[in-house]
């Protein structure tokens, strides 16, 4: 074989110009090929590492509260970021993030924004490797290159709510460092606000995406907004192998995220007891919500008979049952108030709850003990106003479990949308949560890749695309490759006759042939990779003004984004030789089954 070798590669150099001129076409093919697909590459790197990863994370935890899909509230932020703790063991960062639409006026000119939280004092603390710290201090640098200012100083306590902004929105707004904006914005109650920024920073972007936001501390932007000290807004999470393990780790805490049934316990009195002349006896008892739907409605009525009201008034809108055992303990009747008051899991405060008690229901499996139930939405703004502590620390708390009867009717802690696994997915999730008004919270776990699908489907048509059109341009080269080797072996006939008479076999011909091919297109396509690198390196180079286009969404730092694939260009370099050999075979084959009687009195 090692003959072979060396006689296909002689023969090689036998016809110099003829394989010169179609080693440079397959070389120009490769290098289109290596190049689209390094560009398509780049698209997707940019979009998912310099855009996405900001946005959303590797993995991202949304919040949502009372069917607003704009109010990112989950109030038991503590619980949440322990739970993310717990279950990944590979994070490198866990960000607080938070946005809020606003309006801002500058000098002369005002324009809509979006204010984005950044959390520069690191207070959700994740154990982070040398290496890690640096690569996102080179991050930082490569995202936000100062103009003017320090974008530290959205951190410094001298200024108040210190905001960097783009050169962009600086140049738009007519504003520069050391100048205060005025914001007006909606707070997560909906309440319309207005506040002071100082510009701390000017910087120019990497990219136009980020050129948009203006940013603040995210504890500034929480105390603007009416958070308080136990909400977060949204958690993304970065981890060390985002492409092998964001959908794994997005899976693992959403099945760590499963909810329980809310239940709020405490001791509950009749309100005005003293006055009327009763005890007024603090009882322990368990309240839960219920769900107003038609489903949950029809499971109440046909669960629970009412010894006094009726079934409007028991669990409508505004609905609040007792349990007979905890109506005959408290001596209530129909139109009393009672107050229950519980413990509060941050302060440890006692907080009081009054509800008129409305009807009195006989108890049933499943359900049995001192019971309130009272309607989701009064329930939910008493539940999140004040975190209760968790009902199970107390032994003669009532919690419901999987399967009993009216599990399904009552409120969960909060609702826990299923896995989108896709862009669509997400999409038609946001809708039908905006169509069915849930009171509660609403937690979304997602992963980059699954989210920005889209992203990937860009990518996938890109490379499609290319793909076919280079096979294309392959098919026109491979048919001159044909038709060379056919010449060539018409040209060596007598050679081929005179080898087989001395003793070459068939398949050493056919070989031959197929080897002097293989090397063509190996060489060649090596060389059309080492000149898509040198082009991209050139191209790279070359700064692109296009602030004002969104396609500079796709650039960095104004300049195009290559981000070739060791593996791929190595399957495009073997797919390319594969075609070759393929293509050589009939004709090498042609070739070897002469006679070598024919072969030698061939004659041109």
């Amino acid at each position: 074989m090692n003959v072979i070798a060396r006689i296909s590669l002689r023969n090689l150099l036998r016809q110099k110009r003829r394989n010169m001129l179609m080693g440079i076409a397959m070389a120009f093919g490769t290098m289109i090929l290596v190049l689209a697909s390094s560009f398509s590459h780049g698209i997707s790197d940019v979009l998912f590492n310099k855009i996405v990863v900001y946005v959303a994370g590797h993995v991202s935890i949304g919040f949502s509260e009372g069917g607003n899909m704009y109010k990112q509230v989950f109030h038991d932020g503590d619980r949440m970021i322990n739970i993310v703790k717990r279950e990944l063991s590979d994070i490198t960062q866990i960000q607080e993030a938070l946005g809020i639409f606003g309006r801002v006026i500058g000098n002369g000119k005002s324009d809509n924004v979006i204010m984005v939280g950044v959390d520069l004092k690191q207070t959700i603390n994740v154990k982070q490797s040398e290496e890690v710290k640096r690569k996102e201090q080179e991050e930082y640098k490569q995202n936000f290159k100062m103009v003017d200012g320090n974008f530290l100083d959205l951190n410094n306590p001298k200024f108040e709510n210190p905001v960097a902004v783009s050169v962009e929105k600086a140049k738009y707004l007519n504003i520069k460092k050391g100048d205060v904006l005025r914001v007006r914005f909606n707070d997560i109650n909906g309440q319309s606000q207005a506040a002071r920024l100082n510009i701390v920073a000017v910087f120019k972007p990497a990219n136009s995406f980020m050129s948009m936001p203006i940013f603040l501390e995210v504890a500034d932007l929480k105390r603007l907004a009416g958070y308080g000290p136990n909400d977060i807004g949204q958690l993304y999470l970065r981890i060390k192998d985002a492409k092998k393990f964001a959908a794994k780790d997005a899976d693992k805490l959403h099945d760590a995220m499963q909810s329980k049934t809310a239940v709020i316990f405490g001791s509950i009195s009749l309100a005005g007891a003293k006055a009327r002349g009763s005890e007024g006896r603090a009882i322990t008892a368990s309240a839960l919500g219920f769900k107003y739907d038609t489903v949950s409605h029809r499971a109440l009525i046909g669960s629970l008979s009412l010894a006094k009201g009726d079934t409007g008034a028991a669990f409508g809108k505004e609905g609040v049952a007792v349990s007979e055992q905890l109506a005959l303990a408290l001596g209530a009747k129909l139109g009393d108030s009672c107050v229950l008051s519980y413990i509060a899991k941050y302060g440890a405060a006692k907080i009081p709850l009054r509800y008129p008690i409305k009807a009195v229901f006989k108890p049933a499996a499943g359900l049995n003990g001192n019971i309130v139930l009272v309607n989701e939405k009064t329930f939910y703004n008493a539940y999140y106003g004040n975190w209760p502590k968790d009902a199970s620390t107390f032994p003669d708390a009532y919690i419901p479990k999987k399967g009993d009867k009216l599990y399904d009717a009552l409120d969960p802690e909060w609702l826990l949308l299923k896995r989108a696994r896709s862009t669509d997915d997400a999409k038609k999730q946001m809708r039908d949560m905006a169509s069915t008004k849930y009171k509660g919270a609403v937690v979304d776990v997602e992963s980059m890749y699954e989210m920005a699908s889209d992203v990937l489907k860009l990518e996938s048509a890109l490379n499609l695309i290319t793909f076919g059109a280079v096979l294309i341009l392959f098919f026109i080269i491979l048919i001159g490759v044909v038709n060379t080797l056919r010449m060539t072996i018409r040209e060596r006939t007598r050679e081929i006759g005179t080898i087989r008479a001395i003793g070459m076999q068939k398949k050493d011909v056919r070989n031959s042939f197929i080897l002097e091919t293989m090397f063509l297109g190996l060489f060649s396509a090596i060389a059309g990779t080492i000149l898509a690198f040198l082009a991209m390196f050139g191209l790279s180079r070359i700064t692109i003004n296009a602030e004002d286009n969104p396609l500079s969404m796709l650039l960095v730092n104004s300049h195009l984004n290559f981000a070739p694939s060791a593996g791929t260009t190595f399957f495009y370099i073997a797919l390319i030789v594969v075609i070759a050999v393929v293509t050589a075979y009939f004709p090498a084959r042609r070739a070897a089954n002469m006679a070598a009687s024919d072969a030698l009195r061939h004659y041109e």
